[in-house]
């Protein structure tokens, strides 16, 4: 069933009060010029590494060496990493509040988990989210009062410059269709709007997709904000008929969006899907406008490298491997050259909209979605996405790594040639490298989501 925003109660009142009075500043940054924003950048860094040495003994100990005084953007890259593996390992040692504790922090996650009702806010105003274990990396992360207020206008403000409050007329309601346990940051960031008057109602991605299908028939939303998987897969239920919604913005974040996804929905709604980008660590990366020409990088918030394998920096197309990201707003668990391994593709042009923030062509999926076979013989998710997405007759499908090709599950709405599809991939997989591959194509009724996030992994490598 759907929750008629159980998120809610008087301090999510105040929160929310807080990200609308908070919501104008950030609308006249989009309007920032370009030496503004290095300006604000190198303010921001400098305030951040003076608060990350003088309240995170990790972080004093990793950064003893610089001068915070004299430190520039391009200074970054003589710091060393920070990865999952270090934030789980030095969690007491990292937060800036004492407080924090990763076993109090657990123990919250699990008291939610337990209890849907027990409080969402921990030590009066932080919001602790898990986040991972559908990749078998678990990571705990938080969100400080003023950070998640930070991370919501972020997300919000290219919508209240395209669409102003005075432009929407009759009543409005807003599907968030995420992840089903408030562990994860999505219903609590996504159930935000930048209109005080937008009804919002939650629906677990998770749910049964005929169930989720008589839901929303049945409450009518104006607008969609959901898992980039969940969009797909709803636009087709439109496209057959199923679905009877005619939502008027459709936004989509936490998984790469896939072309198919987007051709779907135009066909379903006529609609362009405001993609976001972002994970829980940093917050949003990169946010879609109404001009659909990329994301926007949230660049006066967090700094990006774009990093090889071997994290040299490279504007490479072909060679990007994942980013290195630094928060500059990310105060309470100092995010500073944080590795994150999604493959993301920086545009070398700049928005029409007028803003002057940089453009992200497309993210390709994640570093790790990758897989290894004997040899060292790379697969890169594409290789499979491409026979799979561009066949009419399959809706989903999940990927699972074998020693020898792979076992995919697939969830069609018509006949599909299972001896010629799996023929097609075994192909692909011969002109990347492999010998002598074997691909097992399994029809299923459904693909099964994490439990906790409400997420799809399409792509498990061993």
């Amino acid at each position: 069933m759907s929750h008629r925003f159980r998120l809610s109660g008087e301090k999510r009142q105040r929160h929310l009060d807080a990200i609308a009075k908070r919501l104008p500043a950030h609308l006249a940054r989009l309007s920032w010029s370009a030496e503004t924003l290095k300006q604000e950048r190198q303010k921001g860094l400098r305030s951040l590494l003076k608060h990350a040495t003088e309240n995170s003994p990790w972080h004093k100990d990793r950064l003893s060496n610089i001068d915070i005084d004299t430190f520039q953007e391009k200074d970054l890259e003589s710091l060393p990493i920070m990865t999952k593996g270090d934030v789980m390992g030095n969690w007491d040692q990292i937060v800036t509040d004492a407080r924090l504790t990763l076993e109090g922090a657990n123990n919250h996650i699990t008291q939610k988990l337990r209890d849907p009702e027990a409080p969402y806010y921990y030590l009066d105003d932080y919001e602790i989210f898990a986040t991972g274990g559908s990749t078998g990396s678990r990571g705990v992360f938080v969100w400080g009062w003023d950070e998640f207020i930070e991370i919501a206008c972020a997300t919000f403000r290219y919508q209240m410059r395209d669409e102003p409050t005075e432009t929407l007329t009759g009543d409005h309601l807003l599907a968030v269709v995420e992840a089903g346990e408030t562990v994860h940051g999505s219903p609590f960031l996504f159930s935000v709007t930048p209109y005080p008057d937008l009804a919002v109602e939650w629906f677990p991605a998770a749910t049964p997709m005929t169930t989720l299908v008589s839901q929303l028939n049945k409450a009518q939303p104006s607008q969609i904000n959901g898992f980039s998987s969940a969009i797909q897969e709803l636009a087709i239920e439109a496209v057959a008929g199923n679905l009877d919604i005619s939502p008027h913005r459709v936004s989509s974040n936490s998984e790469p969006l896939l072309p198919e996804a987007r051709i779907a929905a135009k066909e379903a709604w006529g609609l362009e899907i405001n993609n976001m980008w972002g994970c829980v660590e940093v917050g949003h990366i990169g946010v879609e406008c109404d001009a659909h020409q990329g994301m926007h990088m949230t660049d006066d918030m967090v700094i990006c490298e774009f990093v090889d394998h071997d994290n040299r920096p490279t504007d490479n197309p072909d060679e990007i491997d994942k980013i290195l990201a630094t928060s500059l707003f990310g105060t309470s668990l100092p995010m500073i050259r944080y590795e994150i391994s999604d493959i993301a593709i920086p545009s070398k042009n700049l928005c029409s909209c007028g803003s002057i923030f940089p453009l992200i062509e497309e993210v390709r999926g994640r570093a790790d979605d990758a897989f290894i076979y004997e040899n060292d013989v790379k697969i890169h998710p594409l290789v499979f996405r491409t026979p799979l997405g561009q066949h009419p007759q399959i809706e989903e499908y999940q990927v699972r790594q074998t020693k020898t090709g792979a076992i995919i599950s697939v969830v069609s709405v018509g006949d599909v040639d299972k001896t010629l599809l799996e023929s097609d991939l075994e192909s692909a997989l011969i002109a990347h490298g492999l010998t002598a591959p074997e691909i097992i194509v399994e029809f299923v009724e459904t693909v099964q989501r994490h439990k906790e996030t409400g997420k799809l992994r399409r792509f498990i490598p061993i």
